[in-house]
């Protein structure tokens, strides 16, 4: 009558690791190893739920393939749009990592929905591209204030050789407003698909 769930035992590195050890990836590795993790954003979407952490530490890489881990802070998407519901978020908590932060998150937005993971996608592709993220070296609070109110610096301008189409996805990802960015993690899937091609 104990209620329990079992965990695969992951063999390999974190992807905070391979890029402490190699930095900014190769670009056909890191359009595969986004489009694995959008793919894994799509299915947790698809079944209701929210991540809300999205960053290189909880993604393992095992036998070359990325898989997202660590739903400690996820929500259920159900909950996450229910107004008058008391959880941390609805008291004015961010909760996440505030260099992978959405705007909404930033700003203890109630009303934090898949998009953030959108936005954390973003920020992480920019990391996997460049070597660091759009707002590296900056104090949390500072961080945070960044992800809500400043231009994110062109992915292409830190790094000239990535495609036009990867640099444009990622930047649209990078938007403020959660309506101006993809709406769906599987747009991602697609949209990495068809670079990969």
């Amino acid at each position: 009558g104990l209620p329990y769930f079992t965990m695969p035992l992951v063999k390999g590195e974190s992807l905070r690791a391979r890029l402490a050890r190699q930095g900014e990836l190769p670009v056909n590795e890191a359009v595969r190893t986004l489009r694995e993790i959008a793919g894994a954003l799509a299915f947790a979407h698809e079944s209701g739920v929210v991540h809300r952490d999205i960053k290189p530490d909880n993604v393992l890489l095992s036998g070359g393939v990325a898989m997202v881990t660590d739903f400690g802070v996820a929500k259920a998407l159900s909950a996450s749009t229910t107004s008058g519901e008391s959880s941390l978020t609805s008291l004015g908590v961010a909760l996440g990592t505030p260099a992978y932060m959405s705007p909404e998150q930033a700003s203890a937005d109630p009303l934090v929905d898949h998009r953030a993971d959108i936005y954390a996608w973003g920020v992480l592709a920019y990391e996997l591209l460049t070597g660091s993220p759009p707002f590296a070296g900056r104090p949390a609070a500072a961080m945070l204030a960044a992800h809500v109110s400043e231009v994110v610096e062109p992915v292409s301008r830190r790094r000239p050789a990535i495609p036009p189409a990867l640099s444009a996805l990622v930047m649209k990802c990078l938007e403020k407003r959660p309506a101006d960015r993809p709406q769906r993690a599987e747009e991602l899937v697609h949209a990495l698909d068809a670079l990969s091609t």
